[in-house]
């Protein structure tokens, strides 16, 4: 009894891990969604930039130029992101004060950005997947938010 008990215990704890690396190892792919983009670094940030604004209540905060900031540190190729915000999405979030901690991921930013090669890609946080793990009015409006910016993403992404 005493050693089938122990065995159970021991796959329970191997299940664990290797779960722990499943997750570990999937979790940045699911995290951060990458599209190769149809068009130039430039046209992609202006469609980006433009489809934002056409949404409801989503605006263009700044749009950042990395290579340029970094320019005494290296060369880069050309990279930069699209700080966004949609006020009535943050208004419903910061009504809570438990739900303040999540400003760390406000506002949110689409990354634009070339390779080597030349082919440009846009970058974005699932933030749909990071509200279901906090639940309640965060899972709601990130999700809200999430589908709004896979439909800006895909005005650019590669068919």
């Amino acid at each position: 009894m005493k050693k089938s008990v122990l065995q159970a215990v021991g796959w329970v704890l191997v299940g664990m891990a290797l779960m722990g690396l499943i997750v570990w190892f999937a979790m940045p792919a699911m995290m951060l969604v990458k599209h190769k983009s149809s068009r130039s670094y430039d046209e992609t940030v202006t469609v980006l930039s433009e489809a934002i604004k056409a949404k409801q209540d989503w605006r263009v905060l700044t749009v950042n130029d990395y290579q340029m900031s970094t320019a005494a540190f290296g060369k880069l190729e050309r990279v930069g992101s699209v700080t966004i915000c949609n006020p009535r999405y943050a208004s419903r979030i910061l009504a809570n004060d438990t739900d303040r901690g999540v400003t760390a991921f406000m506002p949110l930013g689409i990354g634009v950005y070339e390779d080597k090669a030349g082919q440009v890609y846009v970058s974005q946080l699932n933030v749909g997947l990071l509200g279901m793990m906090f639940g309640g009015t965060i899972a709601d409006v990130m999700g809200s938010a999430g589908r709004d910016l896979n439909s800006v993403v895909a005005s650019v992404a590669a068919k």
